[in-house]
This record gives C-alpha cells, sequence and structure tokens, in this order.
C-alpha cells in the first residue's frame, strides 16, 4: 500500500471556533486563541460534539481545547508546535519535524510520550498502552480537526496513563452534507503536502476518506551527501449508517512512513559552527514504520441515557537501522569529550575522514536495526445518565477490556569507512534483544457530576486489574506479574459569579509497570492535588492553576532514545519519591480595533519545580547516582507562549512566539555548563492567509522567523538543533 498518491474522498471542514474572551462572544467557552468573526456559532457546536468534554468551562480542573480555527491559522504538521498554545504542556523537540514527539504534562516525563495518556476519539492511540507506550507512531497533525488536552481528576477516566493527564486528538467527522477540499503545500528543503478528503451524507448512509502525504528533503545536510528527509502517508476511510435511534459508524486506517532520520548528534563545536551538520557514520540510517487500525463504533440511547460502545484493533510494525555505537569506545564519551587523544581517532571515523578501517577493530562502527512488532486490541463502552431535579446528576459509568503486545529483535553488524563509504565488514551478526512483552487489563470507571445549587460536584473512580507477562529469549527467561490498582479523584467547582469559577480537585495519580523479568515491580503511583480560578471579565478570559504532584513512587523505562546500553534497554528505575509542582496560567482576549478588523491575543504561561525526594542509583544515563533534592531531567522550569494579530474580514496575520527554558539531560542541582543539557530558546513563527471568494484560500507561513541555533536534546548520542528557518506556502479549496 506504499507510494500512493490518489485523491480520496473527504469531509467537512470542521469550522468550529476557539471561543474566547471575546467582547459579544460567549462567555462561558474555555479557549486559546479568538474567535474568528468569520465564523458562526452554529459551526461551534459541531466541534462541541466531537470532543471528550461538552464545555471546558464546566470541568472541575484544567482543561482545554485547540478548535480548528487555531489549527487552520498555522497549519502545522508538528504535534510538539501546535502543543505550545496549551498550558502545563512540555513538548520537547528531538529533530525539528515532529516525526516522534516527547510529550510530558506537569512534570510528567516528556520521553517518548510513554507518561501521556494519548488517544484518538477517545480510542487509545499509543502503539501499546500498557506493553510499550512509546509513541513512535504519531498520527499527522494535518488531518487532525481538533485537539483536547485535560489534567486533573478528569483524566482518571482515559487511563491506564493518569499522572499528567491525557490529550485527544478529533478527527474530521462525516459531514451531513456533501464536502470536499484539496490542499496543496511546498517549502524550504524541498518540504511538500497534499491532504485530500471528501465526504457526504444519502439518506441514513454516511461516508468519509482522508488522504494526506507529507515529505521533505530534510534540513540536515549529510558528510559526503546523502538524504535526510522523509516520507509519510496516512489514509482513512469512514463509513456510518443509522439504524433506528442507534448508529454504527466503521473505520479503516492506514500510515507510513520512510524517514532518513538518526539518533546521532553532534560535538559541542561542531554543532555552534554548523548546526545542520550529519556526520557521515550515520549515512544508513532509516526508519521504516507501517501502522494498520480499524474500529467500530455504535451509540443509541438506553435507559434515558446513552450508550456508546467502540471495539478497536491496531498494529505498528517498524524498523530502525541506526548507528548504535563503536566497537572499542562509547560514543556518547567520544561526542563529551572529542578532543582528548583517544576520541580523536572516532571523531574521524564519524566524520568519514578516516577510512583505513580494518575488520575487527576497536574504531569498527556497530550498526544495527530494532525491529518490533506491536498489536492491541480491546473493547470499551460508556453508559451516560443525566437525572435529578434539586440535585442534578450526570452519571458516566465504562469499561474496557484490552490486550497489547510488543515483540522485539534488536542485531547489530559491523562496519567501516573505506573511501568515504560504509561497508558491512566481516564480523558476525550480534543479537542484544529478542523478547516479548505482553499485557491484558479491564479497566472500570465511574464518574458523577453532581449539580448542587452554585456547586458542581464530581467524585470518581477507576480501577485496574492487570495482568502482564515477559519472555526474554536470549536468558532465556520468563516472568509474570499482576495487580489491581484503585484510582479515586474529587473534584468541586463553585460558580462565585457569573463571571467566576473556582475549583479544585484531587486525585490518585497511576502509570502501570510495563512487563519485565523483575518480579513484583512497583508501578508509577502519587497523589495529584489542583487549585485553580476561572475569571470572564470584560478584558478576556482569565485561568490560574496551582498544582502538587506528591509521588511514592516515579518510574522510569531504559530506552534507546535516552542513551541506555543495550544490556539495560527495558528495564525499569523507581526513583521513590519525588515532588512535582508549579501554576499554569492563561489569557485569551479578543478585541476590536474597528468594524472589520480584530486584535486576537492569547498568553499561556507554565513555571514547574520537581525534585527527587531521595537517593538512588540508575543505570538510565538520565539519572545515574542521584541526591535527594536532585531536579529532574529535561523539565524546563518556565514555559511560555503568547499568540497574538490581526483578523480581517477575508484575511488574517498571525504570529506565535514559543519560550522554553534550558533542561538538564541528567539529575542534578545548581548551575549545569553550556555544553550540558538543551539551550533556553524563544522562538517566533508568522503565519498569514487570504481567502478568495468562498472556495480559495492562501496560507504562508515562516518557522523559526529568526531562524535561531538552539540544541533541543543530547541523548542519546550528542547535540541536537530544532528546525531552521522554514517557509510553508499552501493553497487549499474547498466545496
Amino acid at each position: 500500500m506504499k507510494r500512493y498518491l490518489t485523491l480520496l474522498l473527504t469531509a467537512q471542514l470542521l469550522s468550529a471556533t476557539m471561543a474566547t474572551a471575546a467582547l459579544a462572544q460567549s462567555q462561558n467557552e474555555r479557549v486559546q486563541v479568538a474567535v474568528d468573526p468569520r465564523e458562526s456559532t452554529d459551526q461551534l457546536e459541531e466541534v462541541l460534539v466531537m470532543g471528550i468534554f461538552d464545555d471546558p468551562s464546566r470541568v472541575t480542573g484544567s482543561a482545554h481545547r485547540i478548535d480548528e480555527e487555531t489549527l487552520e491559522s498555522f497549519r502545522y504538521s508538528d504535534i510538539n508546535r501546535i502543543l505550545n498554545f496549551v498550558p502545563g504542556v512540555y513538548a520537547r523537540e528531538e529533530d525539528g519535524v515532529g516525526l516522534r514527539p516527547n510529550i510530558g504534562l506537569r512534570g510528567a516525563s516528556a520521553e517518548r510520550s510513554v507518561k501521556v495518556m494519548l488517544m484518538e476519539d477517545g480510542v487509545p492511540l499509543s502503539p501499546a498502552p500498557y506493553s510499550a507506550p512509546a509513541a513512535y507512531f504519531f498520527p499527522l497533525s494535518n488531518r487532525i480537526s481538533g485537539v483536547e488536552v485535560f489534567k486533573g481528576p478528569a483524566s482518571i477516566q482515559y487511563g491506564p496513563q493518569t499522572v499528567g493527564g491525557a490529550i485527544n486528538l478529533l478527527s474530521a467527522p462525516i459531514p451531513t452534507e456533501t464536502q470536499a477540499m484539496l490542499e496543496l503545500a511546498n517549502g524550504s528543503d524541498g518540504y511538500r503536502h497534499l491532504h485530500a478528503r471528501a465526504g457526504s451524507a444519502i439518506n441514513e448512509y454516511g461516508l468519509l476518506g482522508e488522504f494526506v502525504h507529507l515529505g521533505s528533503d530534510g534540513f540536515k545536510s549529510l558528510d559526503g551527501g546523502g538524504d535526510t528527509g522523509f516520507e509519510k502517508n496516512e489514509l482513512v476511510l469512514k463509513l456510518a449508517r443509522e439504524l433506528g435511534p442507534g448508529r454504527l459508524e466503521a473505520r479503516l486506517s492506514y500510515a507510513d512512513e520512510v524517514s532518513n532520520e538518526t539518533y546521532l548528534g553532534l560535538t559541542e563545536e561542531d554543532l555552534r559552527a554548523s548546526p545542520n551538520r550529519r556526520y557521515r557514520a550515520s549515512a544508513l540510517d532509516r526508519m521504516e514504520w507501517e501502522w494498520l487500525a480499524a474500529r467500530a463504533n455504535w451509540q443509541q440511547p438506553l435507559f434515558g441515557g446513552s450508550l456508546q460502545v467502540t471495539a478497536y484493533a491496531q498494529q505498528l510494525d517498524r524498523a530502525w537501522l541506526k548507528f548504535n555505537n563503536f566497537a572499542g569506545a562509547n560514543i556518547g564519551d567520544v561526542l563529551a569529550n572529542p578532543e582528548g587523544p583517544f576520541s580523536q581517532l572516532f571523531v574521524s571515523i564519524l566524520n568519514g575522514s578516516d577510512t583505513d578501517g580494518v575488520s575487527g577493530s576497536p574504531d569498527d562502527i556497530r550498526i544495527g536495526t530494532n525491529d518490533r512488532l506491536i498489536e492491541q486490541s480491546g473493547i470499551q463502552g460508556e453508559l451516560r445518565w443525566k437525572f435529578g431535579t434539586t440535585v442534578s446528576h450526570a452519571l458516566e459509568v465504562g469499561a474496557r477490556l484490552h490486550t497489547d503486545r510488543i515483540r522485539r529483535l534488536h542485531d547489530e553488524f559491523g562496519y567501516e569507512q573505506q573511501a568515504g563509504e560504509i561497508i558491512l565488514n566481516d564480523l558476525p551478526r550480534a543479537i542484544n534483544a529478542d523478547n516479548t512483552g505482553w499485557t491484558r487489563a479491564l479497566a472500570l470507571w465511574a464518574q458523577d457530576e453532581i449539580e448542587l445549587g452554585r456547586w458542581l460536584l464530581v467524585p470518581g473512580l477507576r480501577l485496574e486489574a492487570i495482568d502482564n507477562s515477559f519472555n526474554n529469549r536470549l536468558i532465556p527467561a520468563k516472568q509474570e506479574n499482576d495487580y489491581l490498582v484503585a484510582l479515586p479523584g474529587f473534584g468541586a467547582l463553585f460558580s462565585a459569579s457569573e463571571d467566576l469559577d473556582l475549583f479544585l480537585g484531587v486525585h490518585r495519580g497511576f502509570s502501570p509497570a510495563l512487563p519485565s523479568l523483575t518480579e513484583d515491580l512497583d508501578p508509577e503511583e502519587s497523589l495529584n492535588y489542583e487549585l485553580g480560578a476561572r475569571w470572564r471579565s470584560p478584558f478576556g478570559n482569565w485561568e490560574a492553576t496551582l498544582f502538587y504532584n506528591d509521588y511514592s513512587n516515579l518510574t522510569a523505562v531504559c530506552t534507546v532514545s535516552a542513551g541506555c546500553a543495550p544490556g539495560d534497554l527495558d528495564t525499569q528505575t523507581s526513583a521513590g519519591e519525588v515532588l512535582t509542582q508549579g501554576v499554569e496560567f492563561g489569557w485569551n482576549a479578543e478585541f476590536a480595533l474597528n468594524a472589520w478588523l480584530q486584535l486576537p491575543i492569547a498568553l499561556s504561561y507554565t513555571y514547574t519545580d520537581a525534585e527527587f525526594g531521595e537517593s538512588f542509583s540508575s543505570t538510565n544515563p538520565q539519572y545515574g547516582q542521584v541526591e535527594e533534592g536532585f531536579e529532574l531531567p529535561y523539565l524546563p522550569p518556565n514555559r511560555a507562549n503568547l499568540t497574538t494579530g490581526f483578523v480581517g474580514s477575508n484575511w488574517d496575520l498571525k504570529l506565535t512566539l514559543t519560550y522554553t527554558d534550558r533542561m538538564r539531560d541528567q539529575a542534578g542541582a545548581g548551575e549545569f555548563a553550556a555544553d550540558e543539557g538543551s539551550d533556553e530558546s524563544t522562538i517566533l513563527d508568522v503565519a498569514a492567509s487570504y481567502r478568495f471568494g468562498e472556495n480559495w484560500t492562501v496560507t504562508g507561513r515562516i518557522d523559526n522567523a529568526t531562524d535561531e541555533v538552539y540544541v533541543v536534546s543530547r541523548r542519546p548520542f550528542g547535540a541536537r538543533p530544532g528546525l531552521p528557518r522554514s517557509a510553508r506556502l499552501m493553497v487549499r479549496y474547498s466545496y
């Protein structure tokens, strides 16, 4: 199914707006960016039906929705940039284009997004949420019609990861009338993009088709020449039928990626001299994966309420051929100290200047393939009732039976440089990992929204019964574990006035222990508290939230992306007590400059302080030898975003400015050196669009307009840069 450029049918452009404090707009909708005056309130109601929560302003906790109006303003294909709009979210870059996001919420680890519950339309999205949640697959942001982010007690409905919160992506719905869209884009570094969507409803049937192609030649320059770009495709087909009072919807999805991407970074000196350079030793690095998914959803009225049942199945088959190490040196030590007499030889091998390799010598390059097959399937149901008069209730009960599995096979071969080429030598193949992890889980949850006068009280409970096993074929050895956890939560919202809401919440956070050879491995657990207020004033919507996460046991799994040695992969670190606390702030408004010109403004800010409460030693290089009081790695103390611009009757000009504080790449205390951790960065993106008549829209965007050079990560091997200044031009026709 690869390499198709077929124009498919697809659906309506949701023209939902992001509600704001706009004067003369709805004061009850919590949003990120001001409402476009060209949009109608009827269109706003359509997007609310899709989401998990109906009204973010009535959630007893911090909840945010990025709607399609905001997504259309910038037309990002990188989820990291999209999530910059939301306070409390840490989206760490890695490759500069968002191929493999690292998302964290409220201090929860951003590493491969393993501590965030990722969903699409309420269905688990992570490759294997219990056995292998690392998000090596993520949907193309171009086709997403909205993003919901919620934290606090509301997240216990959407486990198993409930510590930081959950993110729900909204796909385009099947339209109620014939609609279609075609978008073409081109840009810097060979960027290209095709997006086609169309759909219709005929009598009791509905149909939608969508296809997205995204590609680039890459912004990095490989020593000696070569491809550093990527190609991605995604296809979605939906079919629905109305059956009496019920509705059945089936969906098939396919996606693939071929990316010439690497984990190998640069020395500090080389990055500052030529930030977009790539060493010759990574010339063979290549990720390939295919993703298949199917689901069926049934909705109908039942017992005076509504029932929704969804069955789903997904499979991700991925293989990453990549530079692993040298035979006689550690690549991390070489890049950290390239001037050492022992390191200079290996640096010359990296850049291809030494081509006199001898098979079996210490300077041999070790290159291997991490091959993984990940599967998940399950069925979940939710039943909702509203009842009561003096005291009204909105009760939801749900259940999910889920199974997921990962099969790992990691090998390694010896290579050497000859005449500037990387050649396979005669060393035998080495197997670094050959194992299978499997989990079966039953989750039950209940939540009741009790409205009593000015109070909205929301008690909730989630139960997780987990049974997992791990089979290591290298040793060989097997281990089975099972456990049951109860995750209570409580939220309260008090309407102090028509314009002021106060809320508080407490819940037990949880992240399951992944299958491993360790017997009775402890999961991650915490007690999470939040206290906040929302004020709808004449000068915009304001929100402030204090959060306090008290971990009794913070966990981390050793991964290649963290820089772990092959023998330590998939082992878990139990870091014990950790305290994470901070504040989230948001403000948004829209001001009418005159009858035809609006000025929207949105500001978000997050401060986070996170420290270990006890000392321990870990083979995970992000931790190492930890002392009580050390700060957590890859967690920015300060993060802020400002989005503003001008909106006219048929055009808009918007800019977004994102500040991210420095992050250390290993647990520690006090100041850390300039050649350690990530760089402080302030990134400016600018976008403008113009509508021609009813059907045509032209959008232009410049990312990193000031061309700031900054290190986003030093894991696993060396410094890697963020995206340099890049331009995009998009033309869209919609019917």
